[in-house]
């Protein structure tokens, strides 16, 4: 029994915490003996009273090939709690009152027909898998540590216990802190079993990340944390980081981060847990989170095991390791729908061992049963003769993305199928993340201009809508109006989803009069998920003109002439229009008005002015012709009266 002999000070402080109603705080327990390497925690569950609190536990079979699978796990009840406490960590006795133990020796949890019910688990020897329990906490409890026990293998009964960490309930009707995390969790290799390897092999898995929050979270990135030493990280570093980026993960949603990486030659057996930093945006384009620390555990052997026995099973066997050395794609940005060539550089890892007959097969991975890459050819399979240790082939391969293809990284699995000296027809595989991307698209919908046509100083409504064809999300959306003739101005819009419509509705104001075919540039804008800008021209039809004069002015001026025309009668009517122009000049002078246009028809007025001269002449002739008359028929009557 492990128990804590406390002196008579703390016995004596123990006891008046009690007498004035305090509760004391629970310590935590010394686990690690009592679950003898079974399960490991990364940290302390915490929660409040009153509140949820989830409890994520790695489960460890540490047993040999001929033990049996650990089936189920469930939380111990109240009786068990009691009896656990009481058998491993001591209750103290009335013999021996100094023997106490600092630790709430209550049950924590509201109990529900759901609480003891058995979760499957299927751990095989060697292996382990995480999992999480999420349950209500007494709303009574004080602040302290508290002991969560479960049962695994109920045929075996194997207790293991943890600590968590309770608050008191504060009077509010919500658990603030528990509900954002509740929004934002994520778990680490559900539904996977540990991986393992050999030291001197190269390791090839994947690390099942799950959104287990509430709401989806963006760009997500994972950051496999790195170690020098050997007995802390037990692959060889070839890389200058391993993160990869994972997109957007749902609530509920599960996605794969691929790896492939060598076991140091010096590395001890055992299981290794190795740290990923979880970064990601609540938003779009919001800032990104402080990251998260998630432990994932692997298991290598090292050359501390003894040799292997005569029935060593085939993986067990001395073969070829033959590893992806490096890869690239031509063009370097796959694009949906869009043909690329694969050039991937396959190494035979081995220091000592040949490889031979080697077939490569490339298969992708399939979204709803179809295949994300395809080949045109028909044929996704390369033979090579062999690779001597050390050395290194380069093999191509044309592919073509499916145009619906979401974007985010799809993986493609290098199939291995070749002979060894000490091994026939081995069989291994490889993983490559690809990238795809989809070309962004839009277009505009009618766009209306109203009025079309405006003076100097005026304004115009321009309204038409930014509809977005593609598949992904056009970031900071602008319009930008420009010409000689208006004032440029931006039109800010935002983000647009695929398959939505972003509006612009904006004023533009005249500047000066328009001096082309009335053209009028917009310039529309967004980003890419990494501030990449591009730019999208289109056009629409607006004139400006001068400001034109009130033409009822004009016809009060119609009576006006000019004082310094001859009055004659033969030439009343070009003097009077004359004068009239000159008097209206003169008036929008004295007004102020800037500018005044008369739209002439300069060789109209040059003829009407010369058809007028001409009869102005003709009159002149007939008055003379009539004078000469007058004169002669008066000199006749004065002759006939002499």
């Amino acid at each position: 029994m492990k128990k804590v002999k406390l002196s008579a000070v703390l016995l004596l402080v123990f006891a008046l915490a009690f007498m004035f109603g305090g509760t004391s705080y629970g310590e935590m327990l010394d686990m690690t003996t009592f679950n003898e390497d079974r399960i490991t925690v990364s940290k302390v569950p915490r929660g409040k009273a009153g509140g949820s609190i989830s409890i994520k536990m790695t489960i460890h079979n540490n047993g040999t090939k001929g033990d049996n699978y650990l089936e189920t796990i469930r939380l111990a009840t109240p009786d068990e709690y009691e009896s656990i406490m009481e058998q491993e960590f001591g209750t103290g006795s009335e013999e021996d009152e100094a023997e106490v133990i600092w630790a709430n020796k209550y049950f924590p949890f509201e109990a529900d027909s759901s609480t003891f019910k058995e979760k499957e688990i299927n751990v095989k020897p060697g292996t382990s898998r995480s999992v999480t329990f999420t349950y209500k906490l007494r709303r009574d409890l004080a602040d302290g540590y508290y002991q969560a026990f479960f049962i695994i293998d109920e045929t075996r009964s194997q207790p293991v216990g943890v600590n968590i960490w309770v608050s008191a309930y504060d009077g509010s009707t919500e658990d603030e802190e528990e509900t954002s995390n509740l929004d934002y969790d994520f778990a680490l290799g559900e539904g996977q079993v540990t991986p393992y390897a050999s030291y001197g092999q190269v390791m090839d898995f994947q690390v099942n990340l799950s959104n287990k929050g509430l709401k989806t979270v963006y760009d997500v990135r994972f950051d496999m944390q790195l170690d020098p030493d050997v007995t802390k990280f037990p692959f060889e570093i070839n890389e200058g980081n391993y993160m990869r980026h994972l997109g957007v993960l749902a609530p509920g949603q599960t996605v794969q981060a691929p790896y492939s990486m060598r076991v140091r030659e010096e590395v001890k057996s055992g299981f290794f847990p190795i740290h990923y930093f979880i970064t990601y945006r609540e938003e779009p384009d919001g800032e990104f989170s402080e990251p998260v620390d998630k432990v994932f555990y692997v298991r290598v052997r090292g050359e501390d095991d003894d040799e292997l026995s005569a029935d060593a099973g085939e993986q067990e066997r001395t073969k070829a390791r033959i590893i992806v050395d490096s890869f690239e794609t031509i063009p370097a940005e796959i694009y949906a729908g869009q043909p690329f060539e694969l050039k991937v550089r396959m190494k035979n890892a081995s220091s000592n061992v040949n490889a031979s007959n080697i077939m490569f097969t490339f298969a992708s991975e399939e979204v709803e049963n179809s295949p994300i890459f395809t080949s045109d050819t028909g044929s996704t399979s390369v033979v090579v003769n062999s690779l001597a240790p050390g050395e290194v082939t380069e093999i191509s391969m044309m592919f073509k993305p499916s145009p619906t293809a979401e974007q985010k990284s799809y993986r493609m699995t290098i199939q291995e199928q070749y002979d060894s000296p000490e091994f026939k027809n081995a069989k291994e595989e490889v993983k490559i993340s690809l990238p795809v991307k989809q070309e962004p698209r839009l277009n505009t919908s009618t766009i209306e201009v109203m009025p079309d046509s405006i003076e100097v100083g005026s304004e115009s409504n321009v309204m038409f809508g930014i509809n977005n064809t593609g598949k992904v999300l056009l970031y900071n959306v602008m319009a930008r109006f420009e010409a000689d003739s208006i004032q440029t101005i931006d039109a800010y819009v935002g983000n647009i989803k695929p398959g939505e419509t972003g509006n612009v509705d904006t004023m533009i104001s005249g500047v000066a009069p328009t001096s082309d075919d009335g053209k009028v540039k917009i310039i529309i804008s967004y980003e890419d998920e990494n501030g990449k800008i591009t730019e999208v021209e289109k056009e629409m039809m607006l004139f400006v003109t001068e400001p034109m004069v009130d033409m009822g002015m004009m016809e009060g001026m119609d009576g006006m002439e000019d004082p310094a025309v001859d009055a004659d009668a033969a030439a009343g009517k070009a003097s009077k229009s004359t004068g009239i122009i000159a008097a209206v000049v003169a008036v929008i002078a004295a007004a102020g008005v800037g500018t005044f246009v008369i739209v002439r028809r300069k060789k109209k007025q040059k003829k009407e002015a010369e058809e007028f001269d001409d009869d102005l002449e003709e009159n002149d002739e007939a008055d003379e012709a009539d004078e000469d008359g007058e004169s002669r028929e008066k000199e006749g009557e004065d002759n006939e009266i002499s």
